[in-house]
């Protein structure tokens, strides 16, 4: 039985598509002991990423070895390869890494320079093994959480671990109140398996699909947020999405546009909206305006 994560899984099949092997789905299934659902996500992450790096020949892939080996990457594909470099070496697993590919990395790092965040460091990687064991199995899990002020016991169905904003979170549903939870995994602090098995629920996971943030609501109506942005600011809403629902729905001569988000909670925008104050308006909704002000008073008021 393969114990392997799947970010672990990914990079292993990046470096034997580098060595130049033909990779075919049904073969991966049976190597790594997965579903042929999961291992087509797995090339679909790798196409997103390096889109002209593959060649599909029926169900199996080649890569051109050209494109990691002996070229540099461009930015935006060495930003991702070095971010999944950073939490492997998290994950203690340095040795999957090629000296090829540390070479590139290096050499590209004289000429590109990414200052990321730092990524939550996992002490127990027990815990996230037994996890990661759970959702491949659809285990139920029984768990041990800090909470701010005494540990709390949870009964699980886990999903997935999602890493965002630079921490990994486990999201599953509540047994109990048939909530979904996030957790940060670095505060578990116990964790074992129930004896029984769970069916997932296609909401919940085409929820997690669409999750923007971590503030993100399950089974909550969209709130549209509307704001107008200022000239002066408005290229970087251009050239970046800050959330993936933004939308640019018009363009104003002096320079200035107008976006719209989608959102679950009013918490999953109001960092943004801080952030680029004042140089943009809430166009909608009210409610927006009303909770960016008061939590505006709120911190000039600890400032006395």
């Amino acid at each position: 039985m393969s114990q392997k994560s799947s970010l672990h899984r990914v990079l292993e099949i990046l470096k034997r598509l580098n060595d130049g092997e033909k990779l075919c789905v049904s073969r991966l299934v049976a190597e790594y002991e997965v579903s042929e659902r999961t291992i087509q996500r797995d090339f679909k992450m790798i196409l997103e990423v390096f889109d002209d790096f593959l060649i599909k020949e029926g169900e199996c892939y080649r890569g051109y070895k050209k494109v990691l080996l002996n070229e540099l990457l461009q930015g935006s594909d060495l930003m991702m390869l070095s971010n999944i470099v950073n939490v492997f070496d998290i994950m203690d697993n340095k040795s999957l890494i090629s000296e090829k590919t540390k070479q590139l990395i290096q050499k590209s790092m004289e000429i590109y320079a990414f200052k990321s965040k730092p990524f939550e460091i996992i002490q127990n990687k027990k815990i996230l093994r037994i996890i990661e064991h759970a959702i491949r199995f659809k285990k139920e899990i029984e768990l041990t959480y800090a909470g701010k002020n005494k540990n709390n016991k949870y009964s699980i169905q886990p999903y997935k671990i999602i890493f965002l904003n630079e921490n990994f979170y486990l999201l599953g549903k509540n047994i109990n109140n048939k909530y979904l939870l996030r957790l940060r995994i670095a505060l578990i602090k116990h964790i074992e398996y129930s004896t029984k098995i769970f069916y997932k629920n296609q909401n919940i996971d085409n929820f997690i699909d669409t999750m923007q943030t971590p503030w993100g609501k399950f089974q909550k109506n969209l709130i549209n947020i509307e704001l107008h942005i200022s000239n002066n600011i408005s290229q970087y809403f251009i050239l970046k999405k800050y959330l993936p629902s933004q939308k640019i729905v018009k363009k104003f001569k002096n320079g200035d546009i107008q976006i719209t988000y989608k959102v679950s909670d009013l918490k999953e925008i109001e960092e943004l909206i801080i952030k680029w104050l004042p140089h943009l308006q809430i166009v909608e909704p009210k409610e927006l305006k009303d909770k960016v002000k008061k939590e505006l008073i709120y911190r000039l008021n600890a400032l006395n």
